[in-house]
């Protein structure tokens, strides 16, 4: 398994636990998509693995290594990367500079680097160049690529968060709330980008409330409950449980 949550237990107070003893496993290569009630848990659940929050019991186990207690920037080292509700591009940076600043062993990251001329590390800058229009283009984001951050669209950002995912090497992708109130167009290129994503060897595990999106582009499918997370391995399996009947379908 890529991904395994082990008797995780977690909650904001002593007396009201979110989670108790919840465990589930992701498998490497395929799309999670994951529904609940709005305080649920759903975001808590992405904090927990990504390092924001830390369980009160419980482990987490990344490609074999345990990473419970590790720092969310050490976390995403390893492989894991996400995107957020409130999104978290940088308004005053260029599009392209955002995807660039994603990039590991960007040799402008280091301080040493600061102190010396440029033409010391410019074939590693053009070589991120290069990287960083290959994925403006395949992201749909070339036109738009020297406009600020705050100046492109809200599905446009959307997009810019995935391509920043993809200029990070994440393995694993935590994708919230990816399609939520952008147009049918930037619909489908996400769709599209998260299909090729998988093809690619990724693994994807989104929190979405679109259903006609998670039919399409989901491959298994949970459903949050009460601490509970269940798995479904079909949408029409979810649509006829009980659980969640009376929120969604």
């Amino acid at each position: 398994m890529l991904l395994q949550l082990q008797n995780v237990t977690f909650g904001f107070s002593p007396e009201k636990q979110l989670f108790k003893n919840l465990s589930f496993d992701v498998e490497k290569g395929k799309i999670y998509a994951m529904m609940g009630a709005n305080g649920s848990g759903k975001t808590t659940l992405f904090n927990l693995i990504s390092g924001f929050h830390r369980l009160h019991s419980g482990n987490i186990v990344f490609k074999q290594q345990n990473i419970t207690h590790t720092e969310p920037y050490l976390i995403n080292r390893t492989g894991i990367g996400r995107t957020f509700q409130d999104l978290r591009s940088i308004s005053k940076l260029r599009v392209k500079e955002n995807v660039l600043l994603a990039m590991r062993d960007n040799p402008t990251d280091n301080w040493l680097y600061a102190l010396m001329p440029a033409s010391v590390f410019k074939k590693d800058l053009q070589h991120l160049e290069n990287k960083a229009d290959k994925i403006l283009a395949d992201y749909f984001l070339q036109d738009v690529k020297d406009s600020l951050g705050h100046e492109i669209s809200f599905g446009q950002q959307k997009l810019l968060n995935l391509a920043c995912c993809v200029a990070n090497e994440t393995e694993l992708l935590l994708l919230d709330e990816p399609v939520a109130g952008i147009s049918t167009h930037n619909l489908e290129q996400i769709t599209l980008l998260i299909k090729r994503l998988q093809q690619q060897g990724k693994t994807i595990l989104m929190i979405e409330h679109n259903t006609d999106f998670i039919d399409v582009a989901g491959e298994c499918f949970l459903f949050l409950d009460g601490g509970i997370l269940t798995q479904f391995d079909t949408f029409a399996q979810l649509q006829d449980s009980r659980q969640a009947a009376d929120g969604y379908f």
